[in-house]
């Protein structure tokens, strides 16, 4: 019979390692995680992913002399004095009315009125803010620079905007008239005609 020989602290280094980054590659598929105190349903996470954006954008007038001093800081030149990040913040603007557009999309094709849950969720996503908001302005601007919308705020967005439009062309058909909504059948007698 073999004698239990322990791990190596090496081979316990090696396994730590190898856990830890099957972890990180995990976690860098599935992008930017959502926290906890998300909602879980498409119509309201596309509304909190709304205003956590829309507190971004705010967030950014704020910060911006506190940018352009850590970008000094740290050696990186910040190429438009005026508007540091202006790339980054011409892409916050789109995805803000991609959110924009599926939230109005949903609220469009349902049914019920639902847009008070949505202002709920919009607040939701703005409160994520609050904690760093309550922090000095240089710690707001470091927030800002580490934070990025979750990867399923795009992802929601676009499927909850192509159910909203189906759902919405579904509820048209519906509230048609019958003669609008197809033409007679061959043959059958029309109103108007001789």
């Amino acid at each position: 019979m073999k004698a239990f020989r322990p791990f190596s602290a090496v081979s316990l280094a090696v396994l730590a390692l190898a856990l830890g980054s099957a972890g990180l590659a995990r976690a860098e598929k599935e992008g930017e995680p959502l926290p906890s105190s998300a909602p879980a349903q498409p119509y309201e996470l596309a509304a909190w992913c709304y205003g956590a954006m829309s507190e971004y954008l705010d967030v950014y007038d704020r910060v911006k002399p506190d940018l352009r001093d850590i970008d000094k800081l740290f050696g990186s030149s910040v190429k438009n004095e005026k508007e540091p990040y202006a790339s980054d913040i011409s892409a916050a603007r789109d995805e803000l009315k991609v959110l924009a557009d599926a939230v109005e999309g949903a609220e469009k094709a349902s049914a019920q009125v639902i847009s008070p849950r949505g202002a709920q969720a919009v607040k939701m996503g703005r409160a994520i803010w609050t904690p760093a908001e309550e922090k000095t302005r240089r710690e707001l601007a470091r927030a800002w620079l580490s934070w990025a919308l979750p990867d399923r705020c795009d992802a929601n967005a676009h499927e909850l905007a192509a159910k909203s439009a189906l759902l919405g062309k579904v509820l048209k058909y519906n509230t048609t008239s019958a003669t609008d909504a197809a033409p007679p059948a061959p043959g059958a007698p029309t109103t108007g005609q001789p």
